[in-house]
Order: C-alpha cells, then structure tokens, then sequence
C-alpha cells in the first residue's frame, strides 16, 4: 500500500533585505517615541528630560578629559540654569497657564548651551552640537514660532561665545558657519515641526475615532440588550400564544400560508374537525374541509367567472376567493357549510384575517371559525315558529275586530254598556295585533326581510296622523298631548315612520302620570334633514339604563317597579326603522323629570 506523504513546507526565514513596510513600522516606532518625548502626548516634565541627560553626559565627559574646560564659572552658570530648568518643569503649575509659557525653558536651555560652549573652548567647543536639543524642543510645538524661535536662538549660541570673548576674531568663515548652522537648525525643525504636526494631527483622528468606536461600541451592546430582549418578549409571546391557543377548544384557530395550505392546526380545529394536527399541517388546504358547491358559487361571485371554470378551479384557487375579501376589508366574517372527518356537516362562522410583513406583502392568513350548526337551525326554527304564530294569530284577530266593526255599525241598535263591551274588544283586539305586528317585523329585522318603501313624506302630516290616533289613550291616561310641527318633507316609508313616532308617543303616554304633558316636536335641521322629538313629563329612566334601552326585550326598572305593561320591543324596533332610513335614535332623560326621544332623519 503507497501512504501518499505531504511534502513538508520549509519554515520561511526573515528577509535579508527590509521592505518598505518594515522602513515604515521603525519609523512608525521612532516617531511614537519622538512623540512621548516632545509630543503632544508629554509633559513638561518629559519634554525636558532629554536635555538634561545630554547636559549631564556633556559633564561626564568634562570629568574624563578636563584639558576641554576653559571657564569653569561659566560652566557651573550654564549648569544652574540647565538645572533650574528642569526644577522649573517640576515645580510650577503649567497646566493653569497658557500653552505659549513653555517656551521659556528651551530659551534656558539655549542659554546653558550658549554659556557652555563659552566654559569649553567657545567656537572649538565640542558639545555645540548640543543646541539642536531645544532648537527641535521647540520646532516641536503647536504653531510655526517655535521653529521661529528656535532658529534665531541656535544662530545666537552660535554667536555667544564669539560675543563673551573679546579676543576672539569675527571673520567671515565664521559668520557664514553661523548662518549655515541656523539654517540647518531651520530646516529641522520645519522637518520637526511638520512630523510633530501630523502626529498631532493623526492623535486627534485616532483619538476622534477612538471615542466614535466608544460610541459605537456602546450603541452596540445597547443594540445587542435590545434584541436579546426583544427576542426573549418574542419568544414568550410566541409560547403564551401558543399557550392560549391550546387552552382554546370550542373555536378553531388555524394559520395558512398564502395560498391556505394550514401551517397552524390548535386543538380546537382538531375538535371541530376531526382530524389531528398531524393529519392537516403541511398537507391539506383550508377549502378542503369547506363544500366545493359553496366554494365554487363564491368563485364564481368574486372573479366572475362561469360555472365551467369554477367547476376547474384548484384549492389554491379556491382558497383565493374565500381570502380575497380581506384585501380591502381588513376582515371576512361569514357563515360556510363545512364537512367533518366523519362525512358529517355543520355551519361554520368564519372569521379571515390577512397577516401581513413590514412591507405589506401577504405572508398567510389566520382564520377564527365557530360552530354556530345549532345556533343558526334555532334561528331558523325561531323564525319558523314567529311567522307561524303571527299568521295564526293575525287572522281570527282579523276576523274579531271585522265582526266588532260590523256590530258596532251594523242597523242593530246597541245598549250603552254593550257598546262599551265591544270598545273593550276592539281596543284589547287590536292591542293584540299590534304586537303579533311587533313579533312579526321582529322576525323580518332578523332575516334580514325588512324593506323601506321610499316616498316623499311629510312628517308633520306624520305626527298630526300619529297623535289623532293616540288620543283618546291620552285623553284617557289625563295625559295632555302637544304638536308642533313645521312641514317638512323627507324621502322615508311614510306607513313605518308614522309606526315610529306611534311607539314613542305610545311609551310617552305610559309612562306619564295623569296631569302630565307630552310634546311632539318636528323640525327642520341645518343640514337639510329633519327632528322629531317626543318630550314627557313622565318618571324618567335611570342614567345607567339608557345605553340599553333600545334593546330587544329590555325594560327599564321604573316600568318593571310600577308594573306598567310592555314587553319591551316598541324602542327596539323604533331605532330599527329610523336606522334603516339612514337616521339616527337618541335617548335623553332625567329620574323624576321626564324624558326625551329624538331623531334626527336625513334629506333628499
């Protein structure tokens, strides 16, 4: 067998020649330590010390080969004074001073080379090399003066020894020696400067930036707590979702991607539906559990398509005329035939909303279904058992207030106290079919049967027709009734606004004691429609009760305490026909005082 063996790759030994990169991290690091020294970085202390170190070398050497000491007073003066400057470094408070005060002590140090050069040989002194110490100290600092300053100074110590020494000769080489010495002394510092600039420059970039990754770092981790938190506030409303949707078993609450395939099953779809969330999720579109007759009559109502073409339809399809609705609904209620795991069928109301994401786009669906089967075959028994007692309670009250009539106008002549009987048959009859009426128009408002007849009316001829009629009630009750109407005319069903202001004048008259007042008002109102009010002086209604009135069935507790009869569906049904003409039913009221009902129709 050959073992294939990977060629060893030899160690890469360092370069024999130094690239430009190596050149430019020495001179990187030179200029780092340049920069500690006489930077922005330093102190006045540091910025020192290099000069004093070369002075005290410069010392040494005296020391080793004192045949170089000439005066040796003013050595020791240049030595005190290199000396008291760095005491000066030390001492005083720089910092409260202003930046442009450190120039000082390069002066010094120019003066203590200056005397000695003059303690060592003046012109044939070897430590005038000195001078360019602080010369570059102060092309070092902010601001051209520095090098200014620094130039002029190393041309004087160039000078000074010449200046002290009287016998020493001024010629020409020695004049352009000076000038040749500041103009290097120049050169440098402008180098100097320049370098110390850009340092400068570049320190407070990178601190600039430094403080920037600071802030951003912070922003970061700040970023980073909000997410992690977000996604822990996710993740619990994720699982309390979760939690509450299986808590839910008598609604069924199912997610579906865009097209209805169910991503979502909770148990109480599995309930409803008979099948297991397995046997659903990723595998069965929504319509599946719908009847494609139904489904297919939608499609056709919602793209407008022919029975061959729904008949063609795919789920998906399918699935689109259902959900279709809520993209400008919002949400879908409706009721749908649905079939169960077991072949057997229900009625579903089913609620559909669209989900959607940050841009808009649709990303599926949630639908919210109950099983109303049994509510909506009660309804319907309901409406059955309604109509059927309506009919066969209509016609023999039909047929006794026909036989009052005839007797009552018939050739016959009748006692006083007959006729009261048969007023009293007559009355209670058609009591009676009023409210066979009420139950009757009831029924309708819940199928959904109720028409408006529109034509023009005029309301005033409405309430003068209305309160003919109610009264002799009133005149019976010792209730006084009061009109005042200007014509006003407005399109509406004249039988069943005139139907409203009966009921309202009716629950007036009942619940007024004798010697009370009721006012009936109609008007014009500034929009081009019509008020009417109906005003009592009656018991009132408690403030808590008035919200609930216009319901079906309900009865104030001051009609339920004084035993005044009713049943509770002459306001129901009132605001049902002024809703129905487009109006709107107010109710206003005072325990003791009185009430007010009003409303309000809409012009032509």
């Amino acid at each position: 067998m050959t073992v294939r063996v990977p060629a060893q790759v030899p160690a890469q030994s360092p370069p024999l020649v130094e690239t430009d990169d190596d050149l430019r991290s020495r001179g990187s690091r030179w200029l780092r330590v340049l920069g500690q020294v006489i930077g922005p970085e330093a102190g006045v202390f540091e910025r020192q010390l290099p000069f004093v170190l070369v002075y005290a070398l410069c010392l040494v050497a005296l020391t080793l080969v004192p045949s170089i000491l000439v005066d040796a007073s003013k050595l020791w003066l240049g030595s005190a004074i290199a000396a008291l400057v760095i005491v000066l470094a030390w001492v005083l408070p720089w910092h409260r001073w202003r930046e442009s005060a450190q120039i000082w002590l390069p002066v010094l140090q120019l003066l203590a080379i200056a005397l000695l050069r003059t303690g060592t040989g003046g012109v044939a002194s070897p430590f005038g090399s000195l001078l360019f110490l602080p010369a570059v100290m102060l092309a070092g600092r902010p601001g051209r003066a520095g090098v200014v300053v620094g130039t002029v100074g190393v041309a004087a110590v160039v000078e000074v020894p010449v200046i002290l020494d009287a016998d020493a000769e001024v010629t020409v080489a020695l004049i352009v020696r000076s000038l040749f010495v500041a103009v290097v002394a120049g050169v440098v510092g402008i180098i100097v400067h320049e370098a110390t600039s850009r340092l400068r420059a570049r320190n407070a970039a990178l601190a600039e930036l430094q403080a920037h990754q600071l802030r951003l770092n912070d922003q970061l981790t700040e970023d980073a707590e909000a997410l992690a938190s977000l996604v822990r506030e996710t993740e619990a409303a994720r699982a309390h979702l979760g939690s509450v949707m299986d808590a839910v078993t008598e609604q069924a609450i199912v997610a579906t991607d865009p097209d209805g395939v169910v991503e979502v099953f909770n148990p109480g779809a599995e309930r409803m539906f008979g099948y297991t969330g397995d046997e659903v999720i990723g595998r069965r579109n929504l319509v599946s559990f719908f009847d494609r007759g139904e489904l297919e009559a939608r499609y056709r109502a919602v793209f407008d398509v022919d029975a061959v073409a729904a008949a063609e339809a795919d789920a998906d399809s399918l699935f689109a005329a259902v959900a279709a609705p809520t993209l400008t609904a919002g949400v879908l209620v409706r009721d749908w035939t649905f079939r169960r795991h077991d072949d057997s069928g229900g009625t579903l109301q089913l609620a559909v909303t669209r989900r959607i994401d940050g841009h808009g786009s649709t990303i599926g669906y949630v639908v919210v279904a109950a099983d109303v089967t049994t509510e909506r075959e009660a309804a319907r028994l309901k409406d059955q058992f309604v109509s059927l007692v309506s009919h066969e309670l209509r016609t023999p009250l039909s047929s006794v207030l026909s036989y009052v009539d005839l007797i009552l106008d018939g050739p016959d002549p009748l006692t006083d106290e007959q006729r009261e009987f048969l007023l009293v048959v007559e009355r209670n009859a058609r009591r009676q079919l009023r409210l066979v009426s009420d139950l009757l128009l009831t029924a309708q408002l819940d199928a959904g049967r109720f028409t408006i007849a529109h034509q023009d009316v005029d309301l005033a001829d409405v309430a003068r027709a209305t309160l003919a009629e109610a009264a002799p009630g009133a005149e019976g009750a010792g209730v006084t009734l009061h009109l005042e109407a200007e014509p006003v005319h407005v399109p509406g069903d004249a039988m069943r606004l005139e139907q409203v202001v009966a009921n309202l004048v009716s629950n007036a008259v009942k619940f007024t004691p004798r010697d009370g007042r009721i006012d009936v008002r109609v008007s014009a109102s500034p929009d081009g429609g019509a008020v009417v009010s109906v005003t009592d002086t009656g018991i009132g209604i408690p403030p808590d009760e008035l919200d609930r009135l216009a319901t079906r069935f309900f009865r104030a507790t001051t009609a339920t305490q004084r035993a005044i009869p009713g049943i509770g569906l002459g306001l129901s049904i009132a605001k049902a026909i002024v809703e129905a003409h487009g109006g709107e039913l107010a109710i206003a009221s005072r325990v003791g005082e009185g009430t007010t009902f009003s409303f309000t129709l809409p012009g032509v």
